[in-house]
């Protein structure tokens, strides 16, 4: 479907527009150093554009389009009398549920693989880990580095206040404690704060997929890196062209009006590609039959595993401190 040898980089670029257009939409908020939350905001060329998605939410949100595709194992996770998709975990094979799992030992050592070369193990096990990144900070200190990135943002916006006021269906008694009543929700209540942006520039959905670093992917062989590569660019297209929901958020809901797709070659040329989702889940299924897609497993997660870490982390840094008092408190008699 594409040459990997010449293509550095394949993109989309979709223009959308709010569903709702006589409403302000509704960015993600994230907490400033107060813990207050704010709007992603920032100046583009002396006017103000936000970001309406992170790219680890479009992640989030495609992912689970792999569920029951044939694609990927449709490996589960339980955590308690909760079973959940291995796709919707938050940190896919380096989160705490899968590495606090029966099946750790096999994950710690596709983990170290990887981080030695080969992503076969990774592949077979978790395929989405090597198309959305992950990070293992913890136990083997295996990064590997997101292939495809998507992040949907607004120009030329103008922030909205929002206000308003909540007034007690009950009378307040001289006596009652305001605490109390605010506890209760029997205590009058203005409120001030983020109500939205008034878009006036156009809305973009970026999204691209890395050749580049599906080139560095490497098997034990030749003939095995082929199929390797084949399978994760197939995953790749495959989550490029497959249809978001716009539905981002409540106050947030979005259509897209044009849709295009692009390669940037090695050589440094551009050009527009055609690319439809049926014929990309041809290729994507031929491609997973040839890797061969690895068997589903169920992680079961083992609280009792991670209250044993987390207390044995706990009992080193005291001792750890400890050492370092009883160190400064020698130094202090000598001198």
């Amino acid at each position: 479907m594409l040459d990997i040898t010449k293509v550095a980089v394949v993109s989309v670029k979709q223009t959308l527009e709010a569903a709702f257009p006589d409403e302000p939409l509704k960015p993600p908020t994230f907490p400033d150093k107060d813990g207050v939350g704010q709007y992603l905001i920032y100046d583009n060329a002396g006017v103000k554009d936000v970001v309406l998605d992170t790219h680890q939410s479009q992640a989030n949100r495609i992912e689970p389009a792999f569920d029951n595709s044939g694609l990927i194992p449709d490996s589960t996770v339980r955590v308690g009398e909760e079973n959940l998709s291995l796709t919707a975990v938050g940190h896919r094979l380096a989160d705490a549920v899968v590495r606090f799992s029966n099946q750790s030992g096999i994950v710690e050592a596709a983990l170290q693989a990887v981080s030695k070369g080969n992503a076969t193990a990774v592949a077979k096990l978790a395929p989405t880990s090597l198309l959305f990144g992950l990070w293992d900070s913890r136990k083997t200190h295996t990064k590997i580095v997101r292939l495809f990135n998507s992040e949907i943002r607004a120009h030329n916006i103008i922030e909205v206040p929002s206000a308003g006021q909540f007034v007690s269906s009950v009378p307040r008694l001289e006596d009652q404690v305001t605490k109390d009543l605010s506890t209760e929700g029997l205590l009058d209540c203005p409120y001030s704060g983020l109500g939205g942006v008034i878009v006036k520039g156009e809305i973009v959905r970026n999204a691209r997929l890395n050749v580049r670093g599906i080139r560095a992917l490497r098997g034990v062989n030749t003939a095995e890196t082929q199929r390797l590569q084949q399978y994760i660019l197939a995953l790749g297209l495959f989550a490029l062209t497959c249809p978001v929901n716009g539905d981002l958020r409540e106050g947030c809901n979005l259509v897209a009006t044009k849709t295009s797709y692009s390669t940037f070659a090695e050589d440094g040329t551009r050009a527009d590609i055609t690319l439809k989702h049926e014929d990309v889940l041809a290729f994507a299924k031929k491609a997973a039959k040839e890797f061969g897609v690895g068997d589903a497993l169920e992680f079961v997660y083992d609280q009792s595993a991670a209250n044993a870490s987390a207390s044995g982390k706990a009992d080193a840094k005291e001792v750890k401190a400890k050492t370092k008092k009883s160190g400064k408190a020698k130094a202090d008699a000598a001198a």
